[in-house]
């Protein structure tokens, strides 16, 4: 299989991290100095995009993450039973609309990176710092009961979650959370081997260690 990326693009790095998590070796494509046909491969001009080994395209970062979860074997990061998968179904959807899609936006509005890129509102990326704080707040409360966001293993709503996180983080919309669970949960996550590509991240941007 291929993965068409631009490196560090987020919902390029959801797929990366999820496909580390379960062992999956993906080769990769990386259009961002040629991006010639790639219409052709996704009409949007989106990334990521997965072609599979027989040819068929899928697009939509989290559609890609589900078919990698469910055709490689367990663990299965979208859940088991279904209870588990509607648990981790809610949670991923809490965290990919209060935090890792304004977290995108809100570096696309303030970060000089995307000023020649996009028209930038920093008023409206002002206005997604307090919907993330008490977002982060709801997690923080559900973290202190479980290690990580449903139960005691690591699901895409995780990844989802904590990836948001770091988007504001990086982007200067938030400052590290003091609040305890927060930061355990934190220190789990970017110690994990697939978070390489996150470290790699901080690194770019010049930034604290995210632990």
């Amino acid at each position: 299989m291929r993965l068409f990326i631009v490196p560090f693009a987020p919902n390029v790095l959801r797929v990366q991290i999820l496909a580390a998590e379960k062992g999956i070796a993906l080769e990769v494509a990386d259009i961002s100095l040629d991006h010639t046909g790639y219409h052709a491969i996704n009409p949007l001009g989106q990334v990521p995009a997965l072609e599979l080994d027989d040819g068929r395209i899928l697009t939509e970062s989290l559609t890609i993450c589900q078919y990698l979860d469910e055709t490689s074997g367990a663990p299965f990061l979208f859940g088991g039973d279904t209870d588990e998968r509607l648990q981790i179904a809610m949670w991923e959807r809490r965290g990919e609309t209060r935090l890792f899609n304004p977290g995108v936006e809100y570096g696309h509005h303030t970060h000089p990176m995307f000023a020649g890129r996009t028209k930038q509102f920093p008023d409206f990326a002002a206005t997604l710092v307090p919907k993330a704080e008490k977002a982060l707040s709801v997690f923080a409360d559900q973290l202190e009961r479980t290690p990580y966001v449903v139960g005691d293993r690591l699901t895409v709503a995780d990844i989802t979650s904590f990836m948001g996180y770091v988007w504001f983080v990086v982007y200067g919309g938030l400052r590290p959370s003091e609040r305890a669970s927060i930061r355990h949960w934190s220190g789990r996550m970017i110690a994990r081997e697939s978070m390489t590509v996150l470290r790699d991240l901080a690194t770019y941007f010049n930034m604290p260690p995210l632990d």
